[in-house]
């Protein structure tokens, strides 16, 4: 039994000892060592056959690469993409692939594949397109009257595009094919003002036929100052008639900036653009398109073509009725767009002065003497064409000489706009040596409107206003002063 006890824990040592010698459990240092080994492995090198270590191809091409050591075996890491066979790779479609070289006592190595999809067999732009406006007409400064509304846009592949379209308004652009093929037609556009899914803000038609744009969206990302990327949409596959073609886009609300068609085919196919129909330009024929009226007067627009339609781009300047008989309503100016389907539409410059009523005679404030000088800033006004006094400094005296051919009780108006301004407070009036009591006040900061501050007698002749500033009024700009005989 002693014995025993004193063997027992040399054959337990000796035991560990013989799995440690045979990497068992705790022979750490083997597991290593195989690691070790396999990164000293020689790493497969793969280039294209100009020693190139990437490549690029368009779907279709093929492209031959290869690699430092012989036997080796090709593999695709995306064969969607692009295939390999004997070192051989062929574009399947646009994307990316890894082209991979393995052998048994190698580390695999590989290159990368970049695949393109053929250029378009025709690129036609849209601003070659036949325009034809739902109302007739485009009023928007940055475009027309051409025969299609062409806006600046850098950001389109040519620098312009067509834009602001409304509802009713009609795009077609016309091309030949020199065969009946199968094309895809992408479209290029960017956002308008709607964040809708196209279909729901144009239709689309190719020969008569409707191109179904439902689930096709044209919004990008945001640039982060509310500008929008141009992007391709496609139409979808499509057939083209031997001859000519016509793709049309109908407006049923705001609609993107169209910039170009892409036409792309396997089959080989010349397209031309056909050019839009020429459209004669609607000539006037009194003032070359330019009036000046005052306010209540008329003047007739006349024109050797018959059937015109007529707009005003303000109705609170300018008036004009279907036969073109425009009536002047205020001070300002205005145009009158003259249209007809099918022709480049005409304008009408309208000016509008102030007319004087019966009995009335107007007193512009820059006639009189201002004392001191600096005191008063003298501008012209875009509100009735004339000068006006805009900024008064305190005791800065006016001094204003006029012709009455009615004497008796007159009724003074001011011709002013500020932002709370009481007249009493700004200002002392004396006609003809007599004080007049001044009344009102103003608040209309954009605006000039017609404010009564006081009566006065005057006398056949020449009389004299003297207005004294009481008051820093910066906030006040005047016009003219009026009077109007009291009844």
């Amino acid at each position: 039994m002693k014995k025993m006890k004193v063997l027992l824990p040399f054959a337990v040592v000796g035991l560990m000892l013989s799995l440690g010698a045979c990497g068992g459990p705790g022979g750490g240092d083997s597991g290593k060592s195989s690691t070790s080994s396999a990164q000293q492995l020689p790493k497969i090198k793969v280039t294209t056959a100009d020693d190139k270590t990437s490549l690029t191809l368009i779907v279709g091409e093929t492209g031959q690469v290869k690699a430092d050591q012989e036997g080796v075996t090709w593999a695709s890491s995306n064969t969607a993409v692009a295939t390999v066979e004997n070192g051989v790779v062929t574009a399947v479609a646009p994307g990316s692939a890894k082209i991979t070289a393995s052998k048994d006592g190698f580390r695999a190595g590989d290159l990368n594949v970049t695949v393109n999809r053929k250029p378009p067999i025709a690129t036609l732009h849209m601003e070659d397109a036949d325009h034809n406006a739902a109302d007739g007409f485009w009023y928007n400064s940055n475009r027309g009257p051409e025969l299609t509304p062409v806006y600046e846009k850098s950001a389109a592949s040519d620098g312009t595009c067509i834009g602001y379209f409304g509802e009713g308004d009609v795009e077609v652009l016309k091309f030949t094919s020199s065969a009946a093929i199968k094309a895809e037609l992408v479209l290029t556009m960017g956002h308008n003002n709607s964040f809708e899914p196209l279909s729901e803000i144009m239709d689309a038609k190719l020969n008569n036929v409707a191109i179904d744009l439902s689930a096709k969206n044209y919004v990008t990302d945001s640039d982060g100052q509310g500008g929008y990327t141009f992007q391709a949409i496609s139409l979808g596959e499509l057939d083209l008639v031997n001859g000519e073609n016509a793709l049309e886009f109908d407006m049923k609300g705001n609609a993107p900036y169209l910039d170009d068609l892409l036409i792309y085919s396997e089959t080989a196919a010349t397209i031309a653009k056909v050019d839009a129909p020429a459209k004669e330009t609607i000539v006037l024929t009194n003032a070359e398109g330019d009036f000046a009226i005052e306010t209540t007067d008329t003047v007739q627009i006349t024109s050797a073509t018959t059937g015109l339609s007529y707009h005003s781009r303000d109705e609170a300047v300018a008036a004009v009725d279907e036969n073109g008989l425009v009536t002047g309503v205020a001070v300002g100016s205005t145009v009158i767009e003259v249209y007809k389907a099918g022709m480049i539409s005409a304008k009408a410059n309208i000016t509008v002065a102030r007319k004087a009523t019966a009995g009335e005679f107007q007193v512009e404030a820059e006639t009189g003497v201002a004392t001191p000088e600096e005191g008063a800033s003298v501008r012209t006004s875009s509100y009735s064409g004339v000068t006006m006094v805009e900024k008064f400094a305190k005791d800065t005296v006016f001094t204003l000489k006029f012709d009455a051919t009615v004497a008796g009780k007159h009724e003074i108006t001011a011709s002013a706009r500020g932002s709370n301004v009481d007249f009493a407070e700004t200002m002392t009036i004396k006609v003809n040596d007599a004080d007049v009591t001044v009344t009102g006040t103003i608040n209309s900061a954009n605006t000039f409107v017609d404010v009564v501050i006081g009566e006065a007698t005057l006398k056949a002749g020449e009389n004299t206003m003297v207005i004294t500033i009481t008051a820093e009024s910066s906030p006040l700009k005047l016009d003219f002063f009026r009077f109007t005989p009291k009844a």
